[in-house]
C-alpha cells in the first residue's frame, strides 16, 4: 500500500512536471507571436526548471524550436545569442530525424537560410569597415550554420591571421586540416546564345537548365585550385610565430608534399633555419629562391648579408650590387656597401696607432692615411646615393659629414653638417 502512494505521488509529480512545462512553451509561443523575444526568452528559461528529460519528443521538439526562435529574434540576435539559436535548431532536426512527423523540422530549414544568408551579410559589411573580428565571427557562425560551406571557415581563419588572433585562426585551420579541406570546388559554364559571352551558374542544375531552355550552349565544368597548400603554410607561419619550431617545420614539410617549389614557403623555411643558427641551410634555401625568382633584390640582399658575416666581403659587395642592378633604388645595399668599404678602415687604424717615430713608420703612416682617405672617397657615392633617394636619412647624413671632415672637404662637410642639423631638428 506505501508503495501503491509512492507510485502515485511520483505519477502526480511528472503530470505536475509537464503540465507546467507546456504552460511556459505557450506562453514563450504567445510572447513570440507579438515578437516579444525578451518575454519569450524568460518563460524559455522558466521552462527549463522543469525536467525536460522525461518530456514526449513533440515537446523536447518544440521547446528547442521555440528556444531557438526566440534566441535569434528575427536576425536582430547578438552573435552569442544567433549561437543558442542555431544550436536549438540543430538539436530540433536531431530530434525529428528518425521521426515521421517533421513539423518543426520543416520551420527551422526557412530560419536556417535566413540566418546563413544574415551571417553571410554581416561578415561582408564588417569586411568592408575593416572590423575583421567581426568578419571573422560571422563567416564562422555562416560555416557552423552550413557545414559543407568550408570557404566560410577557411576565410575566417584567413582573416583572424590578418590581425594577428593567432589562437583562433590556428583553431580554424585545424578544424579545416581535420576535415580534409582542400578549397577545390567547381564552377559552371555555358555560353549565352544570344551575347556569345560564356556565364556563371550556381549550380550544375541551374546551368543545365538555361542549356535546355535554349538560351545557352556548350556547358563546361571547371575545378578550382586547391588552398591547401595555403593552410599548411600558413600553420607553420602561425607556429613560428609562436616559437614553436619544431611544429611550424613539421607543416612546411606537409606543405612541401603539395609544392616544394612555392616560394613563400622556402623564404619561411628560409627564415626558421636562419633563426636557430643554421646558415648553410639558409644559404641553400635562398639560393634555391632566387632560382626561382632572380630578380628578387631581397633574396640578392640577404645573401649579401649572409656573405658579409663570413667575412666573404666579395661575395658580399656581389650580391648587393646585384641587388642594385634589380632596385636601382633599393638603399639597404647601398648603405651596405659603403659599411663594407668603411670596415676595411679598422686594420688600417689599428696598424697606423702601431707606428712608431722613425723615418720610415712617418712614411708608412702617410701611405695608411693615403689609403684611409681612398676608403673615404670610394664610400661618398653611395652614401650620396642614399640620400638622393632618402633625403631625410640620417645615419647616411652623419656618415657623409665625418667622412668630408676626414678628408678635409671643407665645402661639403658645412653642407652635411647644416644637413645634420636640421634632420636632428
Amino acid at each position: 500500500m506505501r508503495n501503491q502512494k509512492i507510485i502515485v505521488l511520483i505519477f502526480s509529480l511528472i503530470v505536475f512536471n509537464g503540465f507546467g512545462q507546456k504552460k511556459e512553451l505557450k506562453s514563450a509561443e504567445k510572447a513570440l507571436k507579438s515578437k516579444n523575444f525578451v518575454a519569450a526568452k524568460e518563460n524559455i528559461v522558466a521552462a527549463e526548471k522543469f525536467d525536460l528529460l522525461n518530456a514526449d519528443l513533440k515537446t523536447k521538439a518544440k521547446y528547442h524550436y521555440i528556444k531557438g526562435v526566440a534566441y535569434y529574434a528575427d536576425g536582430e540576435s547578438s552573435l552569442d545569442d544567433s549561437f543558442i539559436a542555431l544550436e536549438n535548431f540543430k538539436k530540433v532536426i536531431s530530434l525529428e530525424e528518425d521521426s515521421t512527423y517533421k513539423t518543426y523540422t520543416d520551420k527551422v530549414s526557412p530560419l536556417k537560410t535566413a540566418m546563413l544568408n544574415n551571417f553571410v551579410e554581416e561578415a561582408k559589411n564588417a569586411l568592408d569597415l575593416k572590423d575583421y573580428k567581426t568578419s571573422y565571427s560571422n563567416l564562422e557562425s555562416a560555416f557552423r550554420v552550413s557545414p559543407s560551406d568550408t570557404l566560410y571557415l577557411y576565410n575566417a581563419a584567413l582573416l583572424a591571421t590578418e590581425i594577428k588572433d593567432f589562437d583562433v585562426a590556428m583553431n580554424f585551420y585545424s578544424e579545416l586540416e581535420n576535415i580534409g579541406f582542400t578549397g577545390v570546388t567547381t564552377n559552371y559554364y555555358a555560353i549565352e546564345i544570344a551575347s556569345g559571352e560564356e556565364q556563371s551558374f550556381a549550380s550544375e542544375s541551374n546551368r543545365d537548365l538555361f542549356i535546355k531552355a535554349g538560351t545557352h550552349k556548350d556547358g563546361r565544368d571547371e575545378l578550382t585550385e586547391s588552398v591547401q597548400l595555403n593552410v599548411f603554410r600558413s600553420m607553420a607561419a602561425i607556429y613560428k610565430n609562436m616559437g614553436n619550431t619544431d611544429n611550424a617545420l613539421e607543416y612546411i614539410d606537409k606543405a612541401k608534399k603539395i609544392n616544394s617549389n612555392d616560394i613563400n614557403l622556402i623564404l619561411l623555411e628560409s627564415n626558421i633555419k636562419w633563426e636557430l643558427g643554421d646558415v648553410e641551410s639558409y644559404k641553400i634555401l635562398i639560393s634555391q629562391a632566387l632560382e626561382i625568382d632572380p630578380s628578387n633584390a631581397d633574396l640578392l640582399f640577404n645573401l649579401g648579408v649572409v656573405s658579409a658575416d663570413n667575412d666573404d666581403v666579395e661575395n658580399a659587395k656581389m650580391y648587393y650590387d646585384k641587388a642594385i642592378s634589380v632596385d636601382p633604388n633599393y638603399t639597404k645595399a647601398y648603405l651596405n656597401i659603403a659599411a663594407l668599404i668603411l670596415s676595411q678602415e679598422e686594420g688600417i687604424i689599428e696598424e697606423m696607432n702601431s707606428l712608431g717615430t722613425s723615418n720610415a713608420d712617418y712614411n708608412r703612416y702617410d701611405d695608411l692615411q693615403d689609403i684611409r682617405n681612398n676608403l673615404y672617397k670610394e664610400a661618398i657615392p653611395y652614401l650620396e646615393t642614399i640620400l638622393s633617394i632618402e633625403t631625410n636619412n640620417i645615419s647616411a647624413a652623419r656618415t657623409l659629414r665625418n667622412i668630408y671632415s676626414a678628408v678635409d672637404d671643407e665645402v661639403n662637410y658645412k653642407i652635411m653638417k647644416e644637413k645634420v642639423e636640421e634632420l636632428e631638428n
